[in-house]
């Protein structure tokens, strides 16, 4: 169901015209068997269906269909029954089209509720320069009071993410945290991207270290769970900042092949050696363990999650 288009923004100042959903067929209930999509849209005007597509919005169309037809009796074709959760989807989640045309005005609110908010966005070329639409590519969103709040009582430390989209357009959501003075976390800036790459990230991290001002030479450490492109793009733009690797996500690349509370010991007492001749121990340790797991955990450089190996 998925699909590749990118929505499009309405560029101008028309105003998107309505649909007409209606249906003035009435369903042919007499016969048992749903005979149209009307009928299928006032069986959505019940909220039980909207409630169970809510609580489980990857509810399989065949399980839907069996409870449509158990509730209300009838014969209803898998068609029907994707129809159906279509449109109950759209009525709870909106329309994901119309929603990218409203984008521009959306950035417009968030600039005049948040002061000093600074808003990104990159489109796909467009060889026509009078179309009055754009194809989405990018948008950055760093909102002005945390920054602002950031800057005051800033920890030289930022957090970096990437997750998948979910609906019907493909991409990327990357976000970047902070961390308060009650260690709590501290939301900083998103984005959502086509894909997670060292293109996206380093036109994401440039923005970040505008609004933050930091620079080539800044002293500063980023943790990521190791993205794809996050590396070099890290590495091009902050040369001289610390990066290290999510322990959690580590562990989690690690229990894919070698399960155990034992494992998830060995690998804690490995990134918290405090130096060394403590480091190598506890390496060792795990070598003798499991000398598969060791090379494995020996690719990772110890300098992006060991302590014994940080230089600050």
């Amino acid at each position: 169901m998925g699909n590749d288009r990118a929505p499009e923004m309405n560029m101008g100042n028309d105003t998107v015209p309505e649909m007409n959903m209606g249906n003035d067929i009435s369903p042919d209930m007499s016969s048992g068997i749903l005979e149209c999509v009307g009928g299928v849209e006032k069986i959505v005007e019940d909220n039980k269906i909207t409630e169970n597509i809510l609580s489980n919005p990857t509810i399989p169309i065949q399980a839907l269909q069996t409870q449509l037809q158990q509730k209300y009796e009838i014969n209803i074709s898998v068609m029907k029954a994707m129809r159906a959760k279509s449109i109950a989807t759209q009525k709870i989640w909106g329309d994901f089209e119309e929603q990218f045309s409203l984008l521009r005005d959306y950035i417009q609110e968030l600039k005049r509720c948040n002061p000093g908010t600074t808003v990104k966005l990159d489109v796909e070329d467009e060889p026509n320069p009078n179309s009055t639409t754009r194809k989405f590519k990018r948008i950055y969103v760093c909102l002005g009071p945390l920054k602002q709040g950031f800057k005051v009582g800033k920890r030289d430390l930022l957090g970096l993410d990437g997750t998948f989209m979910k609906g019907p357009f493909p991409g990327q959501v990357l976000a970047a945290v902070g961390i308060d003075s009650n260690n709590g976390t501290y939301p900083l800036a998103y984005g959502i991207v086509e894909a997670e790459s060292m293109a996206s990230w380093s036109w994401f991290l440039q923005y970040l270290g505008e609004d933050l001002d930091l620079f080539a030479n800044s002293n500063f450490t980023f943790i990521s769970d190791r993205q794809k492109g996050i590396l070099p793009a890290i590495a091009k733009l902050f040369p001289y900042a610390e990066h290290r690797f999510c322990l959690r996500h580590i562990h989690d690349n690690m229990k894919q092949q070698w399960k155990g509370k034992a494992y998830k010991d060995h690998l804690w007492k490995c990134a918290t050696a405090t130096t060394i001749p403590q480091f190598q121990q506890a390496m060792e340790d795990l070598r003798m363990v499991n000398q598969p797991c060791y090379d494995w955990l020996k690719q990772i450089p110890p300098q992006h999650w060991a302590r014994s190996h940080f230089t600050g």
